[in-house]
Order: C-alpha cells, then structure tokens, then sequence
C-alpha cells in the first residue's frame, strides 16, 4: 500500500545547515590562500552530502550538511605525497587519559 504523504518544503533548512557548515570550516580555519596551480595538477572538486538527523519518534530534529572534497581525483606523487588522518575511538582516548592521569599521581 502506497501513502501519499505530503514532504514539508525544506529548502530554507537546507540552505540554513549549507551556511552552518562554511562558517563551522571559517571559524576552523580550513580555507587557504587562494593559488593558481600548476598545469599538470588539477584542483580538486567537491560536494554536498545532505542528512536528515532524526530522533526515536522517526520526527526531522536536525538537517545537517557536510562539504566533502573528491579525493578520488587524486594521483600519487603528482596530487599529493602523502596523506595521514589522526582517528582515535573513545575507547583509546579514555586509556590514553587514564594513563596520563594515573603517572602524574
């Protein structure tokens, strides 16, 4: 069985959660200079990834918006030398505090 259910107009909140995001990266800091680049590097392009947060109840509470770069585009040695993501679980995170906490007893 199909529902006709009518989708609120949201575009508003869209445009709302794309402003959050460009002054969360400004505040961060993660925008350089801008620079010509030589001609046999191209830049790399970018997109939008859209998610509708929701709570327990199915209901919208949040609309979130996260600028991404196409790494993919990337060529070793030519784009880029290396690449590093320090990542670390909680789990991790609470041992590392502990033993801090525990040697400076």
């Amino acid at each position: 069985m199909l529902l006709n259910v009518k989708r609120e107009h949201d575009e508003a909140k869209w445009k709302e959660a794309m402003q959050a995001e460009l002054d969360s990266l400004n505040r961060g800091n993660v925008f350089g200079a801008i620079t010509l680049t030589p001609g046999v590097m191209k830049p790399l392009g970018y997109g939008w990834i859209f998610v509708r947060k929701r709570n327990e109840k199915d209901e919208i509470v949040r609309y979130k918006a996260m600028l991404v770069a196409q790494g993919f585009f990337q060529r070793p040695r030519i784009d880029y030398e290396e690449t590093y993501s320090p990542v670390m679980d909680a789990t991790t995170f609470r041992y590392l505090i502990s033993l801090a906490v525990s040697d400076s007893l």
